[in-house]
């Protein structure tokens, strides 16, 4: 079994795609994008990413993270968000996310990032367990988001004080 865990580059698209369309279906089920739609916006995404990790086993990807450098952060350091870590249904309880996370560590400290923070859904009671057993640390913090309407109003208010 020839395992390989590394950073991908843009030429890694038809590696990755299969494991995207599948986390597609998984949160989106009927609504997911399909085939052409998501090679489209992985192609410009990975142009643009700080970092997206791969896992595959015997050529075929299992799992990815995608990191995201952030700064300035406390005492004017780099802090990495970790936006999306992913395994495969076929995959999962057999330490492909483990490796994932190892390999993010490695990819954040290499960039000099202080710290590597990441968010659940609240009801993610296995996420939260394998974060907890790796020795992630639960932050006291409010998660808040514009989308849609919201987004647009606040993109349109007038720039007057």
């Amino acid at each position: 079994m020839a395992i390989e865990v590394r950073e991908v580059s843009p030429a890694d698209i038809d590696l990755l795609l299969p494991v995207f369309l599948d986390m597609e279906r998984h949160y989106d089920g009927e609504n997911a994008v399909n085939e052409a739609t998501a090679r489209t916006k992985l192609s410009a995404a990975l142009n643009d990413v700080d970092g997206v990790i791969l896992v595959a086993v015997d050529g075929q990807a299992l799992g990815f993270a995608a990191l995201f450098r952030m700064f300035p952060s406390a005492r004017m350091e780099t802090m990495w968000y970790l936006k999306e870590l992913y395994v495969a249904e076929i995959a999962r309880g057999q330490g492909i996310g483990e490796l994932l996370m190892r390999e993010a560590a490695r990819v954040v400290l290499a960039r000099g990032g202080s710290r590597l923070q990441f968010t659940t859904e609240q009801v993610n009671n296995g996420a939260q367990k394998f974060y907890s057993r790796l020795g992630a640390v639960e932050l006291p913090k409010v998660f808040y988001q514009f989308d849609g309407a919201g987004l647009a109003a606040l993109s349109e208010a007038s720039d007057e004080l």
